[in-house]
């Protein structure tokens, strides 16, 4: 074990075909597992991780020796070699996410890849470390085991957070956030943020299908 991709299960199901282009992109380099909490005790200090879902990321830091945990987004941008769609100047808004609100190497790099793309970027005032966003994740309880894998990115620090509301709760929060977003469309790295995104009234759009779709 030493170079180690997590597709992320939900997001393996959700774009199956996207998920399967990432995973041939980093074939050569990277070895492709599958569900993160099935290989958190098995991970030694030898491995980088390499990962898609901000959860799984968590998970890594809190529950692993790793050396290195990095985004998929970070192996792009770092990439001198990757070929990069073209968008003519489409105007999109950036979503960060709470579950990495303090990570400015992977917001970096998501915007970096964004300007590649020759995507006009709109900041929200609560961007990168501001950020409280979440979907409907955050008014939701915390699912099974997430407090003992990274208790204090998803505990500790979330004070407040993961307290459950009523669906006319979590569709009128996630309306008023999508009422402060001037653009139509809005690029999302989480899949949380994109439902969020979507149901607020938003045309939410994964970083992934804008690169490898």
């Amino acid at each position: 074990m030493g170079r180690l991709y997590y597709p992320s299960c939900k997001f393996n199901a959700r774009f199956p075909e996207i998920s399967g282009k990432i995973q041939a992109y980093l074939k050569d380099s990277y070895e492709v597992k599958s569900c993160c909490r099935d290989d958190l005790t098995k991970i030694t200090r030898d491995n980088t991780i390499v990962y898609i879902c901000n959860s799984c990321a968590a998970f890594f830091e809190e529950s692993t020796p790793a050396r290195k945990v990095v985004s998929i987004w970070e192996v792009v941008a770092n990439d001198r070699d990757f070929t990069y769609p073209k968008y003519e100047n489409k105007r999109m808004t950036v979503q960060d996410c709470w579950r990495t609100y303090d990570n400015a190497q992977q917001q970096d790099a998501i915007r970096k890849i964004l300007s590649e793309m020759n995507i006009e970027i709109v900041e929200q005032e609560n961007a990168r470390d501001k950020t409280k966003f979440c979907g409907k994740a955050l008014y939701e309880p915390l699912p099974k085991n997430y407090d003992v894998f990274a208790p204090n990115r998803l505990v500790k620090n979330a004070q407040g957070l993961f307290v459950p509301r009523s669906e006319e709760e979590k569709s009128r929060l996630m309306q008023e956030h999508c009422k402060t977003i001037c653009t139509e469309e809005v690029v999302c790295y989480c899949l949380a943020c994109l439902g969020g995104i979507s149901s607020g009234g938003k045309i939410g759009i994964h970083l992934a299908q804008c690169l490898f779709s």
